[in-house]
């Protein structure tokens, strides 16, 4: 049994499964604009992609979320405001549970 070969195809899998999940970025649910569309210029969001490197692209599916809300999204540019916006269907906006961290007690 070869374990460095097993190590690879389990790493590699993992990375697949990542690939094909959906970024998580965070989107502020109250800055709509007049079509319903989630601009995506606010503080917290630009963090997160700088964060995570992803450069904004037309089509791009992400998940956005906001504390406890989460939504997946295409990404488009809107020319009438010249930024990024995220259409989403607001009826699909998901509450998701915050699992507390574990705490050690000394």
């Amino acid at each position: 049994m070869n374990t460095t070969a097993n190590s690879f195809n389990a790493q590699n899998n993992n990375n697949e499964q990542s690939l094909n999940k959906p970024l998580r970025v965070f989107a502020d649910f109250n800055n709509a604009d007049e079509n319903g569309h989630l601009r995506l210029n606010c503080i917290g969001t630009i963090e997160d992609l700088a964060r995570q490197k992803i450069k904004l692209q037309d089509s791009q599916i992400l998940t956005f979320y906001s504390e406890d809300l989460e939504v997946e999204g295409i990404v488009k540019h809107s020319p009438e405001e010249s930024i990024w916006v995220a259409v989403i269907d607001w009826d699909n906006i998901k509450q998701v549970e915050h699992f507390p961290e574990l705490i050690k007690i000394s």
